[in-house]
């Protein structure tokens, strides 16, 4: 009888344990669901990634399987391929110009941020962010999203927008608000944060500003790339403009890795 191989046997049902959940998962997760000691399962998550079978989330670091292994199931999320495609980028970006880049995504409501660089930031910028879902029409990235979007799909968000009601309802009904805003952001190439929005909770009271911008592939946007730093830090009003010309480059390169591993 031939003997199995054990380390193998634990691999794969380390794999199988991350496909079946319903998410993207902890060591702590997988410790309760497998069984497996947290030592050994380090082992063998560093082992599987180093393969390129799992990909662990630099915002969150959750695991998930990598968009190499779409046929082992539906676990592996177009929005976890991209978040994997695009942290190298991010942690670039982050390294050039120590404050962090996030990437968010159009989940079919509202913008999701799926993969952030503020982990790896020196400055405490609401580090738990994986998921928040910030305003469509006031937002950095809702704004950018909202500008270069398909016109029948902004349609639709603004018309869902409205029936909910409340500022932004109302701001979504103001086609002169809207077309300005709109007009605004594709006459920069980006997007800006509203000034009135209040920031997620900090260990600071600064102000922070944000830009986002389109990533576009094949001339329809696929995700945004955002960029937050505290307004104290600079005194310069037209920074944002410098920030845009150094992050824009980053936005081509997530285009280019975006369609070159089909996610679109």
């Amino acid at each position: 009888m031939v003997k199995p191989i054990q380390a193998l046997a634990r691999g794969l049902t380390v794999v199988n344990a991350i496909n079946n959940a319903a998410g993207p998962v902890s060591l702590a997760d997988l410790h309760r669901v497998t069984g497996i000691d947290r030592a050994t399962l380090l082992r063998i998550l560093t082992t599987l990634g180093q393969e390129g079978w799992v990909y662990r989330g630099m915002g969150d670091r959750l695991y998930r399987l990598t968009y190499k292994l779409h046929e082992l199931g539906g676990q592996v999320q177009i929005r976890d391929a991209m978040a994997q495609v695009a942290a190298p980028v991010l942690e670039r970006l982050q390294q050039q110009l120590h404050w962090p880049c996030d990437i968010s995504v159009f989940d079919g409501d509202s913008m999701a941020i799926i993969e952030t660089s503020r982990s790896r930031s020196p400055f405490v910028l609401n580090r738990e962010v994986i998921d928040y879902r910030p305003s469509m029409l006031k937002s950095a990235i809702g704004r950018a999203y909202l500008a270069y979007c398909d016109d029948r799909l902004r349609t639709t968000i603004l018309r869902r927008l409205s029936e909910q009601g409340g500022e932004e309802g109302r701001l979504a009904k103001d086609s002169v608000y809207i077309e300005r805003m709109l007009s605004e952001v594709r006459e920069r190439g980006y997007g800006v944060r509203d000034p009135s929005i209040k920031s997620l909770p900090s260990d600071t009271e600064e102000e922070f500003r944000a830009i986002a911008l389109p990533i576009l592939v094949k001339g329809e946007v696929q995700a945004c790339l955002s960029f937050v730093w505290m307004k104290s830090a600079y005194p310069d009003p037209d920074i944002d403009q410098v920030f845009y010309a150094k992050l824009r480059p980053g936005a081509e390169e997530l285009a280019q890795l975006f369609e070159q591993h089909q996610l679109y």
